[in-house]
């Protein structure tokens, strides 16, 4: 199967205004095969080739952009039921919301959960997706397939990283400060079902990865090499050395990745140092644990410059989610000095309760906006350009796609996504980037392909009955206890929380 998307403008930044003007793109099978001037492409050559490349459908590219599938490095599929379910709160009173009032999900909640990620994402010209995938208890199975499956059906390409942990240095931390949360939600959180024992949460480690080895044989890079798995250890103040050590090595065994939170929060950085004795970049790099196939979501709190520099020397991807880290009120990531250090950074959307969307759209044009409040001096200002390709350059290298996606020319992945410029978004089209960026919503994509496949076609999804799927949706999330009024004892675990939040802000603060 083949397609040639004719007479199209296309996303480059080497073309006046970055766009370049009346080309073809010709895709077979999953990859571009060619990105030329449509005066320039040898339809004859095409067609006497017809036998090797099959059935070829014409896209008419006229009055539409071409731009690279946005790829959203971070995100967590269970937060679709909650959308728009709290106001703006820090993240550790948040995370006893969430865990206190999301109930026990089942197989299917995964799967709609996941379906309902990928709906939203691919109409907003989302093609890549790393899912942070969050069970509050123990993990079954049945649970990593079904957000597969949704996957899967939906046309998208994802990852999908299970989380897990194995040690809780915030409960370490507020014992010491006198606050006894092991018994409360915040205590059984990232998983629910553990005693307040390390040997017993070891052993269930130890399943879990067993269980994650062979999902992994089962999934990683099938379909074609859209579907991947990675590995999800929840966070840097939630593993021990050992924990991240095994987990390398699995991912490593597969060809997979890591992918971890990182200092999210002052609250986070603060119960490392106490644990560690340093930084977490600082822990992760003497313990030989940072490297291009680890990718760290938020790293909002990594501010030394010594810590830029083991970053930088190692190789490992940062995954900025500025929509969540403003409404959870955490901080602003070193943007630009990760980017003047050569890191790359990828951009996420993160969950449908922090953010509370999946448009990139949106996490690229905040990204681009909100550093701008950092330093009075515009030259050190997030371009629209770096902006943009986070969402898609740096996005592709957190998914282990390096080279392979994130850009339109021969040999990359299929993943385009068409944008109508008779949009009023995009009209007039002066920098693409500029337009893209700071003016476009996503109400201009009109198709979208991924892996050499039309998914979208006019706004229209093409792989699944979305009518079904959102009443059945709507059905379930109906049943949840997020829906009804918070609990005595949930209402009692968020306010201890709370206090246990103030006491460490008020140290870090005055220091």
């Amino acid at each position: 199967m083949a397609i040639l998307i004719e007479h199209v403008d296309v996303l480059d930044p080497t073309a006046p205004r970055s766009t370049a003007r009346d080309r073809s793109i010709l895709i077979e099978g999953n990859r571009i095969s060619e990105v030329a001037p449509s005066r320039d492409l040898n339809l004859t050559a095409i067609a006497d080739r017809k036998s090797q490349i099959g059935n070829l459908e014409v896209i008419n590219g006229r009055n539409l952009l071409a731009i690279p599938g946005l790829i959203s490095a971070h995100t967590h599929s269970p937060e679709n039921y909650m959308r728009g379910a709290t106001e703006c709160m820090p993240l550790e009173p948040w995370l006893v919301w969430l865990y206190g009032t999301c109930g026990e999900y089942t197989a299917r909640d995964h799967y709609l959960c996941a379906v309902m990620s990928a709906i939203e994402m691919l109409l907003s010209g989302v093609t890549g997706s790393l899912d942070h995938l969050w069970h509050g208890g123990p993990w079954q199975r049945e649970y990593l397939d079904a957000a597969m499956e949704a996957y899967r059906d939906s046309g998208i390409r994802a990852t999908v990283a299970p989380m897990y942990d194995d040690h809780d240095y915030v409960l370490d931390a507020a014992d010491a400060l006198g606050y006894d949360l092991r018994g409360s939600i915040y205590g059984l959180s990232h998983g629910g079902y553990r005693p307040d024992r390390d040997d017993y949460r070891r052993g269930v480690l130890r399943d879990n990865l067993a269980m994650f080895d062979d999902w992994m044989r089962d999934w990683h890079r099938s379909y074609d090499g859209r579907l991947q798995t990675f590995l999800g250890p929840a966070a840097g103040q939630l593993v021990t050395t050992e924990c991240l050590q095994w987990s390398l090595e699995l991912a490593r065994k597969h060809g997979a990745g890591v992918h971890m939170h990182c200092v999210e929060t002052r609250v986070q950085d603060y119960c490392i140092r106490r644990a560690r004795g340093k930084t977490v970049i600082h822990w992760l790099y003497d313990e030989g644990l940072l490297s291009p196939e680890v990718t760290l979501p938020h790293s909002v709190w990594i501010r030394s410059a010594a810590d830029l520099d083991r970053l930088a020397e190692r190789g490992a991807i940062p995954v900025h989610n500025p929509a969540a880290n403003l409404k959870l009120g955490s901080g602003l990531m070193a943007m630009r000095e990760m980017l003047d250090r050569g890191i790359t950074v990828a951009l996420g959307v993160d969950g449908a309760c922090s953010s509370d969307n999946q448009n990139l759209f949106d996490a690229i044009k905040l990204a681009a906006l909100i550093h701008n409040l950092k330093d009075h001096d515009p030259k050190t200002w997030i371009t629209a350009r770096e902006a943009f390709e986070a969402g898609t350059v740096g996005g592709a290298a957190a998914m282990l796609l390096g080279g392979q996606a994130g850009q339109l020319s021969s040999g990359q992945l299929a993943d385009i996504v068409l944008l109508d410029t008779r949009s009023a978004l995009l009209a007039p089209m002066n920098d693409a980037y500029g337009m893209l960026v700071h003016c476009e919503t996503s109400a201009s994509v009109r198709h979208v392909i991924v892996n050499g496949r039309i998914v979208v076609r006019d706004r229209k999804l093409l792989t699944m009955d979305i009518e079904a799927l959102v009443a059945e949706f709507f059905e379930r999330a109906d049943t949840l206890p997020f829906r009804h009024p918070i609990d005595s004892k949930t209402q009692k675990d968020v306010d201890d929380c709370w206090a246990f939040w103030w006491k460490v802000m008020d140290s870090v603060t005055s220091t």
